[in-house]
């Protein structure tokens, strides 16, 4: 079974109608200048003739949601069965939804997807890539847009290598000694060589903070955000996934299986 697939509107109705029975949660992400912002939400109805679906909109642990506006354009995921799905949606109303005769939620309406993107959850495994086996990678803070700006200024530019990939992110050994200055959460620009004989990908992400690897080498943590947002960002996500399915398939020929947990969020 292929890692990634491409769903069709039609297609849409079952997910979503499995989404609303169960109340699946969803994450939403959106951009809010150079930050990317996320929050999560439940299903709670979906009308494929009014061509809408309608999330809550609740506060998790006294946390402050992000402002959602009529035509803001949103990325949404979330896990069903053994698969991720991933869409880009626009924010068509707010108000409330009546649960029953007493009870009522903040809620969100959203526009139907034009289509869907399905990984299998796998894709999302931490895959190491294996020893004999070189993916250079870069990263600096600000996010893609700050490429320019960092490359500009001295020791803005982190060098390193690949040591695991999967669709939600990476680990990278950094060429340093020293952890970088930057908080946890914070948008980072990443470029990325896959093992797929093509140009580097550069992509938003996360930095989840400094660690060692089991050989004492200094690496840092990203999860990847704001993919499903654009069509550039879903076609790296195809590349991703084929990457992930690479790098399993040499750790196997290799008499290997690099699986690791999920990299957390």
């Amino acid at each position: 079974m292929k890692p990634r697939r491409v769903l069709a509107p039609r297609d849409a109705t079952d997910i979503f109608d499995r989404a609303v029975r169960e109340r699946a949660l969803a994450v939403l992400t959106l951009q809010e200048g150079a930050e990317w912002l996320s929050f999560k939400s439940r299903f709670l109805e979906r009308d494929h003739a009014g061509h809408f679906f309608v999330l809550d909109y609740q506060p998790a642990k006294g946390e402050e949601l992000p402002v959602v506006v009529p035509g803001q354009y949103i990325g949404v995921s979330f896990r069903q069965r053994s698969r991720k799905i991933l869409f880009a949606t626009v924010v068509e109303a707010k108000g409330h939804f009546v649960v029953d005769e007493q009870t009522s939620v903040s809620a969100v309406r959203y526009r139907w997807p034009d289509s869907m993107t399905e990984l299998q959850r796998r894709a999302y495994h931490r895959t190491a890539v294996p020893p004999e086996t070189t993916l250079v990678a870069s990263l600096w803070s600000g996010g893609v847009a700050a490429r320019a700006t960092a490359q500009g200024s001295p020791l803005q530019v982190l060098m390193g290598d690949l040591a695991d990939l999967s669709c939600g992110g990476g680990l990278i050994r950094l060429h340093q000694v020293t952890p970088p200055k930057w908080t946890e959460g914070e948008t980072v620009g990443v470029e990325l060589q896959l093992p797929d004989g093509r140009s580097p990908v550069s992509v938003d992400a996360r930095y989840r903070g400094a660690r060692h690897d089991e050989h004492g080498v200094l690496c840092a943590a990203i999860q990847f955000v704001g993919l499903e947002l654009t069509v550039d960002g879903r076609i790296v996500l195809q590349r991703l996934a084929n990457s992930v399915q690479r790098l399993h398939r040499m750790a196997l020929a290799s008499g290997r299986r690099d699986w690791k947990p999920k990299l957390k969020p």
